[in-house]
């Protein structure tokens, strides 16, 4: 079972007891607007909720979606880390309205970054995200990821086209940035 502490946070294995935190959280408008109809239906919250919980006990593990607990204990959203290729893995952060602003994503994506790159031995960490969603690109760079491309229109959903930015960070990089903030 993974737990990581990450400053005022705890990124856990869910459990069914945070189905109700998390429907609530998916349930809110603002959390939905980059998220496609599906993605947004309210059976969505137990179908995922689900899912995660299959995951942390699949062998060998690929897929570490993880909840993120205030320090008195409510689900604030959640965040993973999945491996997708020999070597490269895609993160994403998802917390509800009442900790935007917070720095808890920052936080639990630092701790992501740590954990693919030390104990996943990933070589290179990417997100994807719509584009208007400039929270989520801002959280990436403040991490030290970078655009690395764009992709027009490839997505549809709610009426509309759609484009997704990749951010990325390697192991290297990563490594530049911590020797950087290491206290001397």
């Amino acid at each position: 079972m993974i737990s990581i502490s990450a400053k005022e946070i705890l990124l856990r294995e869910f459990k069914w007891d945070d189905l109700l935190q998390y429907q609530s959280l998916r349930g809110d408008a603002k959390f939905q607007r980059f998220y496609s109809e599906e993605d947004s239906a309210p059976d969505k919250a137990k179908e995922l909720l689900e899912m995660f919980i299959s995951q942390s006990n699949e062998t060998p593990r690929t897929k570490y979606q993880l909840a993120v607990v205030s320090a008195s204990g409510d689900l604030m959203g959640s965040c993973g880390i999945r491996i997708e290729s020999p070597g490269h893995a895609s993160i994403g952060c998802e917390l509800g309205r009442r900790w935007h602003g917070t720095g808890a994503a920052r936080y639990a994506s630092i701790a992501l970054l740590e954990f693919g790159f030390v104990e996943l031995a990933v070589q290179r960490i990417f997100a994807e995200t719509i584009s208007e969603n400039k929270a989520a690109i801002r959280l990436c760079k403040t991490i030290g990821m970078h655009v690395e491309s764009e992709r027009i229109n490839d997505q549809n959903f709610k009426g509309q086209e759609w484009t997704t930015t990749i951010l990325a960070i390697t192991r290297n990089e990563w490594q530049d940035i911590r020797a950087r903030h290491q206290p001397r």
